[in-house]
C-alpha cells in the first residue's frame, strides 16, 4: 500500500506537517517504535517519539509517523525517510488504529478476491463460482440473464417470514424474475445507470425490502446478464463494492466458456431459443412471460428447421455465415446454434406451409454449405419446442435412409418420413419381412429368375399415382409397353392393382424393403416431380 494513500486514513487535522523523498513507497505493515536496538524495515510504517527512533543507514529506508511535543521539521529532512508528524492534539493510537482498520480490510479484500480466483480457476463452473462469492461475502447473491431468467444463485436459507424469502422462493419456483422485480428493474433505470457510472449500483429495492447492489455482465460490449447482491444478512460495506464488482469480470468470463453465450453472443432471442430446447418440462407461464420479457410474439403457425452439416458440426464462424445467407426468410424467426446444427423456428400465419420461397432459399443454402435440411410438422405453441425441433432431427436422419429412392435436395420433411420413423421403431422388436406384402416378394422372385424388370416397373406406378403417362415417361418407355408390363404384374401377384387397399399394402411393402435396403429402384426421382402434374 502506498503511504501516500496511508496518510489519508488518518483522522481529519490529526498531521501537522509532511516530508516524502519517496512518497510511492509500499507499505505492508504498521507497528509502534520500543526502545532498544530495532532495525528498521522499509515496507513497515513505524510510529514512535524521535527519540525512540534509531539511526537510519545511508543505505536503509524507513517510513515513520512521529509524535510528541512540537516535532522540528528538520527531523524529516533526510533522504532515506518519510516522515509524517502528528500534531500536538491529535491522538498517535487513534490514528495507529485508523491504519490498522484499513490494513484489515485490505487484507480481507485480498482473501475475498483470492478466494473468487480459486474458485474460477477450479473450472467448475458458475454457480461454484457464486457460491463462493455469496460465501465469501455473506450475503445472497444471484445473476440473471438479459430475459430475466436466473442462470445461477446462491440464496442460503429462505424464511418465508421476510420479504426476500417469499420473493425468492415464488421466483425459484419458476427460475425467472416475475414481473413485480422486473418492474423494479424497469423503474429504477438500472441498466441505464450502470452504464453512466461504470460500476456496481446500490438502490433500495422496496420489491426485496432491503439494499440491492448490481451490476451488468458485459462480453466484448454487448450486456449479457447482470449480478445482484441483496443485502439480507448484513448492511454493505466498501469491501462488498470492491469484491462484487471484481466478482462481475469473473462472471463474464465464465459465461465466455459457455457454448450457449460463445455460439450466440449478443442475440437475447437466441439464447431464449436454446433455453427452450433444453428445458424438458416448460411452464406455459413462464415461456410466456419470458416471450413479454424479451418482447418476442410468435405468430399462429411455426415450423422448427434443422440445418445440419453431412459432416462434423457447425463451428459459430460457419453458422454466422449460414445465418446470413438465410436473412431474407428469418423474419420474427428464433434461430441459434444447437448441438452442431443451426436451429430456426419459422413464422407463419393461418395454418400456412412454410412456402416454395423459402424452401428455394433453405435448398440453395444448403446445396452451398453442405448441409441437410430437417423440417417438423406445423405446431402452435413454443412450450412444444422440444417436440418439434426432433421431429426436424428425425426428417434427417431417416429421410437420409431412404435417399437413394427420392431425392428431395438436402431437404426432408418429417411429414414425409415419419413411415421411416415407425419401421425403425418396430424393427427393434420385429423382422419387420414378416409385414411385407407376400405378392411383392412373389414379384421379386420373379425378376431374379426371368431377368425382367417388373418390380421397378410397380414402383414407379405407384409413386405416379397410378397415373400410366407419367410412369410411362419416368421409366422411359412407351405407354404399350408399359401396360403390357402391367398386366404381366396383375398375372404375377394374383390381382388387377384396382383395390385401394391392395395399392397401400404394396407401397407400404416397397417401403420396408426401401428402409432395410433391399431393394433399390433403379431410377432416382425427386420428390417435387411427384407433386407437380406432367
Amino acid at each position: 500500500m502506498r503511504l501516500d494513500e496511508l496518510v489519508t486514513r488518518l483522522p481529519q487535522g490529526s498531521v501537522a506537517w509532511e516530508h516524502y523523498t519517496d512518497p510511492w513507497h509500499e507499505v505492508y505493515t504498521i507497528s509502534f517504535l520500543t526502545f532498544g536496538k530495532v532495525a528498521l524495515r522499509p515496507d513497515v510504517l513505524y510510529f514512535g517519539d524521535p527519540t525512540q527512533i534509531p539511526a537510519v543507514p545511508d543505505d536503509g529506508f524507513a517510513n515513520l509517523v512521529v509524535f510528541g511535543e512540537d516535532v522540528p521539521e528538520s527531523f524529516g529532512r533526510a533522504n532515506n525517510m518519510n516522515v509524517v508528524a502528528l500534531s500536538s492534539t491529535a491522538d498517535p493510537y487513534a490514528c495507529f488504529n485508523a491504519i490498522q482498520a484499513f490494513f484489515l480490510e485490505d487484507q480481507e479484500l485480498t482473501n475475498a478476491v483470492r478466494r473468487l480466483l480459486t474458485a474460477h480457476f477450479s473450472n467448475k463452473g458458475l454457480q461454484y463460482l457464486v457460491e463462493e462469492a455469496s460465501l465469501a461475502l455473506g450475503n445472497p447473491i444471484f445473476v440473471v440473464d438479459t430475459s430475466y431468467r436466473y442462470i445461477a444463485w446462491h440464496l442460503g436459507e429462505l424464511d418465508d417470514s421476510t420479504a426476500f424469502g417469499r420473493v425468492m422462493r415464488q421466483d425459484m419456483d419458476d427460475r425467472s424474475v416475475h414481473k413485480d422485480g422486473v418492474a423494479y428493474i424497469v423503474r429504477e433505470r438500472v441498466d441505464e445507470r450502470l452504464s453512466s457510472q461504470g460500476g456496481p449500483l446500490v438502490t433500495h429495492n422496496d420489491h426485496l425490502e432491503a439494499d440491492t447492489m448490481t451490476d451488468a455482465v458485459t462480453v466484448h460490449g454487448v450486456v449479457f446478464a447482470h449480478v445482484f447482491m441483496v443485502a439480507h444478512n448484513h448492511p454493505f460495506s466498501e469491501l462488498d463494492r470492491e469484491v462484487f464488482g471484481r466478482l462481475t469480470h469473473f462472471v463474464s468470463q465464465e459465461l465466455q466458456k459457455s457454448p450457449v453465450y460463445e455460439s450466440n453472443r449478443g442475440q437475447v432471442w437466441s439464447y431464449f431459443l436454446v433455453e427452450l430446447l433444453d428445458d424438458r418440462q416448460p411452464s406455459p407461464a413462464v415461456v410466456e412471460r419470458r416471450q413479454e420479457v424479451i418482447d418476442y410474439h410468435p405468430w399462429d403457425t411455426l415450423y422448427m428447421v434443422v440445418l445440419r452439416p453431412k459432416a462434423d458440426a457447425l463451428t459459430p464462424k460457419a453458422a454466422s455465415h449460414v445465418r446470413d445467407q438465410l436473412m431474407p426468410i428469418l423474419v420474427h424467426c428464433l434461430y441459434a446454434l444447437y448441438r452442431g446444427a443451426l436451429v430456426v423456428t419459422l413464422n407463419r400465419r393461418n395454418g400456412e406451409e412454410v412456402g416454395d420461397y423459402a424452401e428455394g432459399v433453405l435448398r440453395k443454402v444448403a446445396a452451398a454449405n453442405s448441409l441437410s435440411v430437417g423440417i417438423s410438422n406445423p405446431f402452435h405453441s413454443l412450450v412444444d419446442i422440444r417436440t418439434y425441433y426432433q421431429q426436424a432431427t428425425d426428417a434427417i436422419t431417416y429421410g437420409t435412409i431412404v435417399s437413394h429412392a427420392i431425392d428431395d435436395h438436402g431437404i426432408f420433411r418429417y411429414r414425409d418420413y415419419a413411415y421411416v420413423q415407425m419401421l425403425a421403431e418396430l424393427g427393434r422388436e420385429h423382422d419387420l419381412l414378416q409385414f411385407c406384402h407376400p405378392a411383392l416378394r412373389r414379384l421379386l422372385d420373379y425378376d431374379k429368375g426371368h431377368g425382367t424388370e417388373l418390380v421397378d416397373t410397380l414402383f414407379e406406378y405407384l409413386q405416379n399415382a397410378c397415373n400410366t403417362t407419367r410412369a410411362a415417361k419416368m421409366l422411359s418407355l412407351h405407354k404399350n409397353t408399359l401396360l403390357y408390363r402391367l398386366g404381366r404384374i396383375r398375372e404375377t401377384i394374383g390381382f388387377d392393382l384396382s383395390s385401394g387397399e391392395d395399392l397401400y399394402q404394396l407401397a407400404f411393402s416397397y417401403r420396408i424393403l426401401l428402409y432395410l435396403g433391399l431393394y433399390t429402384p433403379r431410377i432416382r426421382i425427386a420428390r417435387d416431380d411427384l407433386r407437380r402434374p406432367r
